[in-house]
This record gives C-alpha cells, structure tokens and sequence, in this order.
C-alpha cells in the first residue's frame, strides 16, 4: 500500500482538531494510502519532514495548514518525485485558491489529496526562501512584518490591509530598484515577484502570472508612495497590468535593493527576508496534486 506522510503545525491558529485529522487520514486511505501523521514542533520541522520523505518511502506529503505550512513543505520538497497535496485551514489559502482546491472543505481537499492529478508547477526563490505563489517588498512586506497578529486573528486577511494602509501613510516609505539581467533598472515603491494571478484571498494581481511557468512576473508599482494608492482600485478590481505608472516584467531572476535602510520581504505571507534581496524563479521543480 502507498505510503502518506501527513503534516500539520499544532501551534497554528487554525490547527486542525484531533476529529479532523482523523477525518483527513480516513479519506487517505479511502483512496489507498496508509497514513503517518507527524506535527511540527519547531519552525523548519516542517522542511525537514517533507525532505526526508523520498528517502523513508513515503509516495505522497499532504500539507494540513495555511500558505505558510504549504510554502515550508514545498521548501523540503523542490526537485523530489514527491507529490505535495494540501488540505487548506489558513486565513487566506492563497494557493489552494489558484489550484482550484475547494477550499472551503477540508475533507473535500483530503479527497483531491488521495485521488487528484500530479502536476508539475515552478518555484521561486529569495534569499534562497521558496515560495508558491507570490514575493513582495514594499509597504506590503513591511506589513507583513508589523501585522497586528491580535487583529489577524479576529479580522483574518483585512489585518494585512489595515497594516499596508499605515505603512503607506509611512512619511518615509522603501525606496526601491529592481535590477534586471539585460541591465534595465526600475525605480519602485513596491514590488511584486508573482507565479499565480492571485495574491490574497480573491484579489487579483496579475492576470498573466502562472504557477507553471518558468519565469516570475515582476510588478513594479514607482515612487512616489501614493502611485500605489492610485493603483489600489486595480489590484481590487482585477490585476495591476495596465494601470498607470505600473511596469511589469517576464525574467528568470532580478535583483532588488533598497536606499537607505534594509526593506523587509515576504514570501507567500511569511515575513523570510530583507533587501539586498535576489529572486530567482525555475519550473517543473514541484510536484503538486490538484483537482481532476
């Protein structure tokens, strides 16, 4: 019988109750796989149960969590024949979300994670953090660092928005250049490295990344601070491609530096970095399972 190495973080918010992941392991072997349960103790657990996967025969990783528990297992698992599937229980699931995952059902997603289909999907990387679906440095990075975790937990991904607002209303926002391969340099405010259309919840950011392309998307919103208010409406309404000021760019790599001090940057949500900052992007290194 094919082997299933099912992990969680038990100190997540929305850590999965003992009744659940009984509920997720009996789907897994509904679909033929015996199941081994194992919950992180530590940050880098997770990376490092995913990695030794291969090598203790498991066929299968199934990520129960948010973007973050995702994101540190497809960190363990870049370039393995490992398939990852992911039962989402975060705040925004991102991820799931651009997969076509019903999201909203953990026991639906335990059924995809037993029976769907093996795609192979890119990575990026920055500073040699992975991520799935999207990096960023500007006033949304810095509010990923400075969320307000009590907020988070009573508002959920309004937290976030509430945090960039104030970081925009900063009197000295990151000022930022964005240092392409061919030599073409983008001054910016804020900065996206996107593999997938969305970037929270139901936002849309770029209507041309893919999370099986080979290149990431690099969105670059100009100084002054306000162009990204004035870009707002459009990331609300539907992508950023197009509206005034805005630049965006296909590339293998790019570098990123701040004036003046160090600009923190997220990777799908976690707060991994700071500017000087290298983003580097490759394909079919990620062996996800999604929907029939």
């Amino acid at each position: 019988m094919a082997r299933a190495l099912l992990l969680h973080n038990p100190a997540a918010k929305n850590a999965p109750e003992p009744v659940l992941l009984k509920a997720i392991a009996r789907e897994l072997v509904l679909a033929g796989f015996r199941v081994e349960e194992r919950r992180s103790g530590k940050r880098g657990d997770i990376t490092a149960f995913a990695a030794a996967a291969e090598g203790e025969g498991f066929e299968r990783v199934v990520a129960c969590g948010g973007d973050g528990t995702v994101r540190e297992a497809a960190q363990g698992l870049e370039h393995s024949p490992v398939p990852l599937a992911i039962i989402p229980l975060g705040t925004v699931n991102v991820l799931a979300r651009e997969m076509g995952l019903p999201h909203q059902s953990a026991l639906e997603c335990a059924s995809v994670a037993g029976r769907g289909a093996v795609r192979e999907v890119g990575l990026g990387k920055v500073n040699g953090e992975v991520f799935t679906f999207c990096a960023s440095a500007g006033p949304d990075s810095v509010a990923v660092a400075q969320v307000n975790l009590q907020l988070k937990t009573q508002v959920g991904p309004w937290a976030y928005i509430h945090s960039a607002l104030h970081g925009l209303l900063d009197p000295g926002p990151p000022s930022l250049v964005a240092l392409l391969p061919d030599g073409e340099r983008l001054e910016a405010g804020l900065v996206f490295a996107a593999r997938s259309r969305r970037y929270g919840g139901s936002f849309l950011l770029s209507s041309g990344a893919s999370l099986e392309a080979h290149t990431v998307r690099l969105i670059a919103i100009p100084p002054p601070f306000v162009r990204a208010l004035a870009a707002l409406p459009a990331f609300l309404r539907g992508g950023l491609e197009g509206s005034a000021g805005v630049t965006w760019r296909d590339v293998d790599a790019f570098d990123l530096e701040s004036d003046g001090a160090p600009c923190p940057v997220q990777a799908d949500g976690d707060h991994v970095s700071q500017t000087p900052a290298r983003f580097t992007s490759a394909g079919a290194v990620l062996r996800l399972v999604f929907p029939c």
